[in-house]
């Protein structure tokens, strides 16, 4: 029997009929006649609303139940299904988890599940997902399991990604960052140093990468690797989607070295990659990446405890020989490396909280020591702004910044 998913005997359609389909299901979404389906099975909602078998959805870019919170009104960056059939959906709204109280019949989640996948992977028929499974698809970051992964049932998480990536002018304007620590970090940039962004979940790391990698894409080679497609494309940028095996990272980035970068983005550092990329800092191509961190010092710390990962990976070992050799390059004064620190500030509003400098030290001190940092700027909650603590002492702004 042909089901909805039996893409080995539907014909391809033209993409106009996908679009057509898209736009017939917003329009019944919007009016209210979906409101009385979602409690059918899938099969039986789409054959109440006049849909047969024979759509193609491989050219529907629709999902279900999440497009009830999809249009930009909502205000939704996070929508969130856990699992048990009697389960709600939670959303984040506005930075804040709010339950909807929405529950659909437990086949539109699977239904969801292999909409997203079909769409951003393909799959053949009835063939079972793997039991956990993330992907990149129409501005949708999705992160899913299936019964095998979370027994009380399949569960979503849909990071929904901005139809236009915010620059740094309006970061400025909304006060994430101020003017002159934009110009300091564009500065750094176009002097050849090495950032890291670093924040607790949710704190705006991606959203000041991607304002960043907009402002130098415009004049510079970039060579993105993530494990999903997030950060914006610029004129001269090559992405690349890292393998998921173990040292995909680290292999990525070491290819990208021969794509004559300028920089090498990295969505988010978390493993031995580390090495890779101070390495290549270290031979003349700087990088760009975020790192979960609440604290400059945490960044540090966690920025060395991968690289030591990464350095184990290709010797015997990571005794204190390879720590100074990690903190070595760390405190290089040829990496340049500033730590940006994002996150709240006690009013609630996300922004910048520090930008400090890693001064040159070498393979001196002992590892679990604190880093050797220059502030230079840094949030007073007293008057709820980001103000100049010091001064640039790297070559490529000393005197200037």
């Amino acid at each position: 029997m042909q089901t909805l998913w039996d893409t080995r005997v539907q014909s391809v359609p033209s993409p106009a009929t996908g679009a057509a389909i898209t736009e017939e299901l917003r329009m019944l979404l919007r009016s209210g006649r979906l409101r009385d389906c979602w409690h059918l099975p899938p099969d039986e909602a789409f054959a109440r609303l006049g849909f047969d078998d024979s759509v193609p959805w491989r050219d529907v870019a629709w999902y279900g139940p999440i497009e009830i919170w999809r249009d930009p009104e909502h205000a939704v960056s996070d929508i969130l299904f856990n699992g048990p059939s009697d389960s709600p959906f939670f959303v984040v709204q506005r930075g804040m988890m709010v339950n909807t109280g929405v529950i659909v019949h437990p086949a539109w989640i699977d239904w969801t599940q292999r909409q997203l996948v079909l769409r951003s992977h393909g799959v053949i028929g009835d063939a079972p997902l793997p039991a956990f499974v993330q992907g990149v698809v129409d501005r949708l970051r999705y992160a899913i399991t299936n019964r095998r992964a979370s027994p009380s049932g399949p569960s979503l998480a849909i990071r929904l990604l901005p139809e236009r990536w915010a620059t740094l002018d309006d970061l400025v304007q909304s006060n994430v960052i101020s003017r002159e620590a934009g110009e300091l970090l564009l500065a750094a940039l176009n002097g050849g140093a090495s950032v890291l962004i670093a924040g607790p979940t949710g704190s705006g790391k991606t959203t000041l990468a991607a304002a960043l990698t907009q402002a130098i894409g415009t004049r510079m080679r970039l060579v993105v690797i993530e494990d999903g497609g997030e950060l914006p494309h610029s004129a001269n940028s090559l992405h690349i989607e890292a393998p998921a095996e173990t040292g995909g990272f680290s292999r990525a980035v070491t290819f990208a070295l021969r794509q004559k970068p300028n920089y090498i983005i990295v969505g988010e550092v978390r493993g031995g990659e580390a090495m890779a990329m101070l390495q290549a800092a270290a031979t003349g191509h700087p990088g760009l990446g975020t790192i979960h961190a609440a604290t400059v010092q945490g960044a540090l710390r966690n920025l060395e405890r991968m690289a030591l990962i990464g350095l184990a990976h290709e010797t015997t070992g990571a005794g204190q020989a390879a720590a100074q050799i990690v903190r070595g390059l760390i405190t290089s004064d040829v990496v340049n490396l500033l730590v940006v620190q994002i996150g709240r500030a006690p009013n609630g509003k996300r922004g910048v909280m520090a930008i400090e400098e890693v001064l040159p030290q070498g393979s001196q001190g002992q590892s679990g020591d604190p880093f050797p940092t220059n502030p230079l700027f840094r949030y007073e909650r007293t008057s709820e702004q980001l103000v100049r603590a010091g001064y640039v002492n790297a070559g490529w702004g000393l005197g200037r910044m």
